[in-house]
């Protein structure tokens, strides 16, 4: 005779209700034990799978977080000028600089992109640029300079820039005719002869870089600019220049 946990058999009218009876307490009897092994593993789970997601958001948090888009940057530029002269007759002068650029700022801005690891990055950085070059004036003279400029930078997501520049340097205008000193023996010998001045301007650029999204190390601008020289300057309307240049940019994220 069989018994299955205290069911007593005069209370089964037969085997076969007996036998069903069997399969049903089995059945639930194993759901019963299931449930409480399942809750145990799904609260396990839940909780490694929390912790990986959340080991995954910090790993991409610390490749999108300001911290890390910080680099090393310089910016070697090469400037065609056209400087105005509006006398009578007008003139446009020639000239030519060389400047290298050194970032001493660079405060990332962050903004959203197609999703949330897919982050767009706009660049505010302040250089300071050493700059040499001259302006030919075919009548009058040839003027060096030498400028470090101060400048600031604004590169929009798609690599557009805006460029602001406060220019004080010096300026040495050196005659292009030829000029003659006198000597205490009567002769006259040729020399070099020239003006000193205090540069001090302003510039303002646009232009396109390269290296923001393409990864080409070039940029190119233009802009307008405006300097007043000390003590020879007339009028701040004679010194309006425009300038085109092209620019090597060196990139390098830093350790």
């Amino acid at each position: 005779m069989c018994y299955f946990r205290g069911i007593i058999p005069q209370y089964i009218p037969n085997t076969d209700n007996f036998y069903l009876l069997c399969i049903v307490i089995k059945k639930c009897t194993y759901t019963i034990c299931m449930k409480k092994i399942t809750f145990p593993c799904l609260l396990v789970f839940f909780l490694l799978y929390a912790g990986n997601a959340s080991a995954q958001d910090d790993k991409y948090k610390d490749l999108i977080k300001t911290e890390g888009l910080k680099n090393k940057k310089w910016i070697t530029t090469l400037s065609l000028l056209s400087d105005f002269e509006f006398l009578n007759p007008a003139n446009i002068n020639p000239g030519l600089s060389v400047s290298a650029g050194m970032r001493i700022l660079y405060k990332p801005k962050i903004k959203e992109g197609k999703s949330a690891y897919s982050k767009r990055v706009a660049e505010r950085e302040i250089y300071v640029k050493p700059t040499f070059g001259y302006i030919y004036r075919k009548r009058f003279n040839t003027g060096f300079f030498f400028i470090p400029e101060l400048a600031y930078r604004h590169t929009m997501v798609k690599g557009f820039f805006v460029e602001v520049n406060a220019d004080v340097g010096y300026l040495y205008n050196k005659l292009n005719a030829p000029v003659y000193e006198r000597q205490p023996d009567g002769t006259f010998t040729e020399v070099n002869y020239g003006f000193h001045n205090l540069l001090v301007g302003g510039k303002l650029m646009g232009g396109y870089d390269f290296s923001k999204n393409k990864k080409t190390p070039l940029a190119i601008n233009f802009g307008a600019g405006v300097f007043y020289r000390y003590p020879s300057n007339q009028k701040w309307i004679r010194h309006i220049y425009t300038e085109v240049g092209l620019s090597y940019v060196f990139r390098r994220i830093k350790e």
